[in-house]
């Protein structure tokens, strides 16, 4: 008799190997989407500072590095910054001037 086919045992084990290839592939997307997003977020953090900078440093938005609180919709509003992108961001931006050099922080 020929008998042609797979035995239960193989079955099960072949399911088991798929299984464990799954977990250790949905392992790693999760951990390269988290990676990915926290590298998003480092980026958007820079931009809204370099804008901060640049906004403070305008003689035609700040003269004389004197103006109201820099926020992000100040940043949007003079064009620093894309609205599409930023304006769910409501963070403070932190000047501070250290040996005649701004620095700007910003914190969500």
């Amino acid at each position: 008799m020929n008998n042609k086919g797979f035995t239960l045992i193989e079955l099960l084990v072949t399911i088991s190997v798929l299984a464990l290839i799954s977990l250790v592939i949905g392992v790693n997307i999760t951990s390269i989407l988290r990676s990915t997003e926290k590298q998003n977020e480092n980026f958007e953090k820079e931009q809204i500072e370099k804008a901060a900078c640049v906004y403070y440093n305008s003689e035609t938005l700040c003269p004389n590095g004197s103006c109201s609180p820099i926020t992000v919709s100040n940043l949007i509003k003079s064009g620093l910054l894309d609205e599409d992108v930023y304006k769910d961001k409501n963070g403070t931006i932190k000047i501070t001037i250290v040996n005649d050099e701004t620095i700007c922080e910003y914190k969500e």
